[in-house]
């Protein structure tokens, strides 16, 4: 019973635990093919981010059974790829949906890379507010994980933000923050552009000594990387550096190197030739200004970079008028004035999409948040439904121990009952009384087999007792051994005959133990105790489809007359205890059970019949 209740236990607590942790079976899982494909993305995305975004595009198309981590990584790759592709509010979009996922997931490193890239994209946008407020969580966030790549990335986008707002001394305190970060690490890339934002700052303070001395590590770190792309904007910075600072000749020789390092190298730069243009512009050499500026202009109109392109127009239109060439001057205005308008629909285009967006992005949060009251609400009810489950279960295993106890104490009960009523002590007294009477007269042999035949039937009642079913072999070999004790009682008044069916094996039937001795024990008590001879009981066990039949007669004086000598009650019959051990096998037994008085033909008494049937396996 004790390893049924814990069975019980065991089951109810694995229940509960499947219950609670189900919905987190797979979502924190990315599969190894998923990883190889997202880092042949991700190095993709470095050299054509168009190419990447179809692809990773397919990637979330094609498979609808992505993990909560697969999506999230699959859209991140996407964001920083649209990022990459100046596609700024895309990515933002982007970046939102997959911040969002790993939130859910408590991935905190992920979540810092996101926001870096939310704060880039708000600021390119022009949205400041957005812009710091996700740089300043990153930085929290990064400090909280002790990951100090993220903690320098958002010093980096506060000194890009201070840096746009014209606040330079917070921009440098930003941005020697991210290099005392970065300074001891090997991305030697990363270095050389805080590096040379370091120099932007102290440029704008005019802090021309300080500039070059950071454009000057800048310088030897591309050098060591042998990064001919890096040196060139390094040459370029100094260049202009040296403009801010006065010294004409020193910047015309960097802008020149970079312009042949670019040529070098056949990369296309208008940044080094827009430089020579405003060198040569504040010496007053025009012509050498404008041609610089001719070839800055190609440059730009190849790259569509319409803002760089206005820049240089509007200083052609200076030149051609220094030049009187009025025409020129008018053609170059056209243009720069169709370009700004240009630029100024776009720029209006992207305020109202930006607008838009902000709007579906407070109404989506609305959406999220209520959904997050409804998900709480959710979790509640299922942890009370799982406590409500495992309370049942506490209940039920302690309703089904308190059965099962209260049924062994009634079994008990009935057994000590039971036990009583075979083994009484008016019945043991009078036995051991006739087996003195024996001994006593000289008969040792007769004594012993009657000493022999009184143990086993002692031995038998307290073995069988506590069994729940024995052969009927053994419930026959009891009762002979019962009836023939007794017989010894009453000097053999009485005769008994044993009659089974041939289609009933004894060895292989099981029955109820000690079912048959109350019965005979009336018989003997209450029928045949006043007969001096010729005495009779028969036990009959014959077999049909529904199970056994049992029938115990005897030829005593019948019930009608005893209960005129004496009260004879139901339990002194032990039938009450019967049919209590016949309920407790639930199969509806006690109902065939009848006591029927016998009669001769004149209306006179001539014995009992016990009657009752067992259903058998």
């Amino acid at each position: 019973m004790i390893l049924n209740l814990k069975g019980l236990w065991q089951l109810g607590i694995a229940f509960s635990i499947t219950l609670l942790f189900y919905t987190c079976s797979r979502q924190d899982t990315i599969r190894p093919d998923i990883e190889r494909r997202l880092a042949e993305l991700d190095s993709l995305s470095q050299t054509q981010p168009k190419q990447s975004l179809l692809e990773l595009d397919s990637v979330l198309q094609n498979n609808k059974h992505l993990t909560t981590l697969e999506r999230a990584m699959v859209l991140f790759n996407k964001g920083e790829a649209l990022y990459l592709n100046d596609q700024y509010q895309e990515a933002l979009n982007t970046h939102l949906k997959c911040y969002d996922l790993f939130v859910e997931l408590n991935d905190k490193y992920n979540e810092g890379r996101c926001l870096i890239t939310l704060s880039g994209a708000s600021l390119h946008m022009g949205d400041l507010e957005t812009s710091q407020v996700y740089a300043l969580k990153a930085l929290h966030l990064a400090q909280l994980i002790g990951d100090a790549r993220i903690e320098g990335k958002a010093y980096n986008q506060l000194f890009k933000l201070h840096f746009r707002l014209k606040d330079y001394d917070k921009a440098l305190s930003y941005i020697k923050a991210t290099d005392s970060l970065y300074a001891k690490g090997t991305d030697t890339t990363s270095i050389i552009a805080i590096k040379s934002n370091i120099a932007s700052v102290y440029l704008k303070l005019k802090e021309y000594n300080k500039a070059l001395a950071s454009y000057s590590e800048a310088m030897s770190l591309s050098q060591s990387k042998g990064n001919p792309k890096t040196l060139v904007a390094v040459l370029n910075n100094i260049g202009y550096t040296y403009i801010e600072a006065g010294d004409y000749e020193s910047a015309e020789k960097f802008l020149r190197g970079a312009v042949a390092l670019n040529k070098k190298i056949k990369a296309i730069n208008g940044a080094p030739y827009k430089g020579l243009g405003n060198l040569f512009l504040l010496m007053a050499k025009n012509d050498s200004a404008e041609v610089n500026y001719n070839k800055a202009l190609d440059i730009y109109k190849s790259n569509k970079n319409a803002k760089e392109e206005i820049e240089i127009r509007d200083k052609l239109v200076s030149i051609a008028i220094m030049f009187g060439d009025y025409i020129k001057a008018l053609n170059h205005q056209i243009v720069r004035d169709s370009l700004q308008m240009h630029v100024n629909s776009l720029e209006k285009d992207r305020l109202l999409n930006f607008a838009n967006v902000n709007y579906e992005v407070k109404q989506k949060q609305t959406e999220i948040n209520h959904q997050k009251e409804i998900n709480s609400r959710n979790h509640w009810l299922f942890i009370s439904i799982v406590l409500l489950f495992v309370l049942l279960s506490i209940v039920m295993v302690f309703y089904v121990y308190n059965t099962k106890l209260r049924a062994a104490n009634k079994a008990s009960k009935l057994e000590q009952s039971l036990l009583r009523a075979q083994m009484n002590p008016h019945f043991i007294f009078n036995t051991l009384a006739a087996i003195q009477n024996i001994t006593l007269e000289g008969n040792p042999i007769k004594s012993s087999n009657h000493i022999s035949k009184f143990s086993k039937l002692i031995r038998q009642n307290f073995d069988y007792v506590r069994q729940e079913s024995i052969t009927l072999e053994k419930e026959i070999s009891m009762i002979s051994n019962y009836i023939e004790t007794q017989q010894l009682r009453f000097n053999n008044a009485f005769t008994y005959s044993i009659e089974i069916g041939e289609a009933i094996d004894v060895s292989q039937i099981k029955v109820p133990p000690m079912l048959l001795q109350p019965f005979v024990e009336n018989a003997i008590e209450y029928g045949l105790k006043e007969k001096k001879e010729g005495g009779r009981i028969l036990l009959k066990i014959e077999k049909d489809a529904q199970g056994l039949l049992f029938m115990i007669s005897d030829n005593g004086i019948g019930r009608s007359v005893k209960a005129k000598q004496e009260k004879i009650t139901e339990e002194l019959h032990a039938t009450s205890i019967f049919r209590e051990r016949l309920k407790m096998r639930k199969k509806g037994e006690e109902k065939s059970f009848m006591i029927e008085d016998l009669f001769d033909e004149n209306n006179k008494p001539t014995g009992t019949k016990v009657f009752f049937k067992l259903k058998i396996q």
